[in-house]
């Protein structure tokens, strides 16, 4: 019997379904595979379950989870609260990104609130459920990390934030230096992306701090460029490979949760911010 709860956002396809895949060879954990549409989740969980043995498949079950959306968070979070009354482990891998050199300010907006902003919503309101010694690992990028900011001040602002509220700033002015067409003169990078994924890797840093004392692993992942509808299957990697190390933080031993947290991790390994 299943005495663990794992959530995993996103994970109708790619990567996120892999996650779930290997999490539900783990008897004792129960995993729910969230999606924003619910037709498409419930068609990825009715596949994956026939695809897993039997008592894997019925240890996986569904709910809808749209991460940009607070109504649906807090409607999951509910809902969570009501069926599982804990969330021993919360993965972060719904992303979004656009194809192409596709670039303005409401893309920028749409990108950030997805992958920095969704993600932060998702774990604040999930904290409480999660419990002492729990694991949050969230599905970042080696795009985001404090090498792309060129402008020393600015990359210093990044590095040395200590609070949501910091990072909302810096993204407020990225997307306001997009709306003016400043952004290069500002020491911003030309990718919405790699802003986006910046502000969720630094939200890991600092909440992974915030969480300390109830000894809750919070870890940063790049699962590397894998085959996926969002890398337009140009991956040179299975999603396999990318849900390894995700799943793989998330079930280390109890005594390793100092070494994990606040870290940032890539096959297997600590890379640094």
């Amino acid at each position: 019997m299943a005495t663990k709860n794992a959530v995993v956002t996103g994970a109708n396809q790619g990567i996120g379904l892999e996650i779930v895949r290997l999490i539900a060879q783990r008897p004792d954990v129960r995993t729910v595979l969230t999606a924003r549409s619910e037709e498409r989740g419930r068609a990825a969980l009715a596949k994956l379950q026939a695809e897993l043995p039997p008592a894997a498949a019925e240890r996986v079950c569904f709910a809808q989870l749209d991460i940009t959306s607070r109504d649906s968070i807090e409607g999951f979070r509910q809902w969570a609260e009501r069926e599982l009354r804990q969330v021993d482990v919360l993965i972060n891998n719904a992303g979004f990104a656009y194809k192409g050199d596709t670039w303005g300010v409401e893309e920028a907006q749409t990108t950030i609130n997805t992958n920095y902003a969704g993600t932060a919503s998702v774990c604040e309101a999930l904290n409480d459920l999660v419990p002492d010694g729990g694991r949050i690992v969230n599905v970042c990028s080696s795009a985001g990390k404090l090498s792309i900011i060129k402008d020393a001040a600015l990359r210093d602002r990044w590095e040395h934030a200590t609070s949501r509220a910091q990072l909302d700033e810096l993204t407020h002015e990225f997307i306001e230096g997009v709306r003016s067409d400043t952004y290069a003169q500002k020491g911003w990078p030309r990718s919405m992306y790699g802003v986006s994924k910046l502000a969720e890797c630094q939200y890991s840093r600092i909440l992974a701090d915030e969480l300390r004392p109830r000894r809750i692993a919070v870890a940063a992942v790049c699962p590397g460029w894998c085959n996926t509808a969002m890398a337009s299957f140009r991956g040179p990697r299975p999603a396999s490979e990318g849900a390894d190390t995700p799943v793989w933080l998330a079930f280390q031993p109890d005594s390793e949760w100092e070494w994990i947290t606040g870290r940032f991790w890539k096959d297997r390994k600590e890379e640094p911010w």
